[in-house]
């Protein structure tokens, strides 16, 4: 059962409570910075908690982004709830636009413009795939289409982007559990 969250303002004690207990009910309602890190968090992080002289609570993501704080990576207070980082529009949409090719990170780093462990990072818990393994999931699928509409998948294989037919072969086989030419003959 959800807790009911008072309509009137919480003070700092209230928060501070919320904040020393863990309690998930206040993620989104306050976020607690940390002075003598310069980071925030939701009231649910398990990150060791800081001195109660070091916490300043903020409303709004905005309102400690403003002030100066960046959000914390274990807690992943930034996301919350599950909002996308400015740079993962720009990095689906060159997965999704170059299935002809195969990307390299730095590709997708010069995109986001920032550090290619970050966006690893992301996608691992998004996705559970590396940015990497999620575009040659895409491009198998482009290919198999590609099969199902009637090319020979000999000359999808480079078409996508995959430089050996055997590679391509086994990767789409570990995809769809059918070898390319099964898909083909099906069609």
């Amino acid at each position: 059962m959800q807790k009911t969250i008072p309509k009137r303002k919480l003070d700092y004690e209230q928060m501070f409570k919320a904040t020393i207990e863990r309690d998930k009910e206040f993620d989104g309602i306050f976020y607690v910075g940390v002075l003598s890190t310069k980071i925030y968090c939701l009231p649910s992080c398990k990150a060791r908690k800081p001195l109660k002289k070091n916490i300043i609570f903020f409303e709004t993501r905005k309102n400690a982004i403003f002030k100066g704080f960046r959000g914390c990576k274990r807690c992943r207070a930034g996301y919350f709830p599950d909002e996308s980082p400015y740079w993962f529009d720009s990095v689906c949409t060159l997965l999704k636009n170059e299935v002809e090719r195969k990307l390299t990170e730095k590709d997708l780093a010069q995109v986001a413009s920032v550090n290619i462990s970050t966006i690893r990072r992301y996608f691992k818990i998004r996705f559970q795939l590396t940015p990497l393994a999620f575009h040659r999931k895409l491009r198998l699928q482009y290919a198999r289409k590609l099969i199902e509409t009637g090319e020979k998948y000999r000359s999808v294989s480079s078409r996508c982007g995959f430089r050996s037919s055997s590679g391509f072969r086994k990767a789409f086989t570990k995809e769809f559990g059918l070898s390319p030419g099964q898909v083909q003959r099906v069609q």
